[in-house]
């Protein structure tokens, strides 16, 4: 999985590795913290070889990849008119090539089963695009769009779902936005007992689950 070394991304490995699953949590940097239950793996997302690399290395570990989270991800805010190609190029490197890659390299170490779990959000992106998030919006949108790319594609036991969570309930985003009434935020035990759902044997294919934050 990856974003294991953030908020969400440490509540969903904590919530998988607690039902069992071996987990191999990418990182940007070594040395980021992950829960010690978790196999470490340092790796750029958003190069295709240290992708590739990262799941073969988890394929060596494990003898096999069945199931692929990727909860990695940033934002940068700005119009269209005001967002600089940099921010875009940014946007969509972080967000929206980093799931690709991952998700191409989990399809091609899977065979013929599996599951792929992808983030995209609620309130800024292909659902609710908002002013002040254009770069994001599109990167997200984009995520939507290929998670049913590749349910569409999906052969056998394969599925490929995406969450769409607005506003997380975190320290962090109370830090970044103390006047607003955190009252309506998203649990993160909610993403992650979703994200437990669509890993199971339960788990539909080609769904959006949407959080909206009140």
């Amino acid at each position: 999985m990856t974003g294991a070394a953030g908020d969400m991304g440490g509540a969903v490995c904590k919530r998988l590795l607690d039902d069992g699953y071996e987990v191999m949590a990418l990182v940007r940097r070594s040395s980021d913290a992950v829960d010690e239950r978790a196999k470490k793996h340092a790796a750029d997302l958003g190069q295709e070889s240290e992708v590739e690399a990262a799941y073969e290395a988890a394929r060596s570990a494990f003898g096999a990849v069945w199931g692929s989270v990727h909860c990695a991800g940033g934002w940068a805010g700005g119009t269209v008119s005001a967002t600089t190609v940099e921010t875009y190029d940014r946007m969509m490197s972080m967000n929206l090539r980093s799931a690709f890659l991952c998700c191409r390299a989990a399809m091609r170490r899977m065979s013929g089963q599996g599951r792929i779990v992808n983030v995209s959000a609620y309130t800024a992106a292909a659902l609710h695009g908002i002013s002040g998030s254009a770069a994001y919006a599109a990167s997200k949108a984009g995520i939507i769009a290929l998670t049913k790319a590749i349910a569409e594609e999906a052969q056998a036991d394969l599925r490929a779902n995406c969450i769409a969570p607005g506003t997380l309930l975190t320290s962090k985003n109370a830090a970044g936005m103390p006047k607003s009434d955190s009252s309506g935020w998203i649990p993160l035990t909610q993403i992650a007992d979703s994200i437990a759902y669509l890993l199971s044997p339960d788990a539909p294919n080609g769904a959006v689950l949407t959080f909206p934050s009140r």
